[in-house]
């Protein structure tokens, strides 16, 4: 059976687990912030979702501010 290229699947929602993971956080600062609401989940089924986009933006409101030189 010949080679076929597939393409990546782009991630469009992380378990709290792999958000942790790809974040290199640990699983329960993630917890915790869904837990105070700063950052969004939602539940499909039994399953929590966090939105990569959420993600992304929970992420960059904790970054330093930068400093203007």
């Amino acid at each position: 059976m010949p080679y076929r290229h597939r393409r990546p699947v782009p991630v469009v929602a992380y378990s709290p687990t792999s958000a942790a993971a790809a974040t290199e956080l640990r699983p329960e600062r993630i917890a915790a912030a869904i837990r105070d609401g700063s950052l969004r989940a939602v539940r499909v089924g039994t399953k929590t979702r966090i939105i990569a986009s959420d993600l992304v933006e929970w992420l960059r409101s904790h970054a330093p501010a930068s400093r203007a030189a």
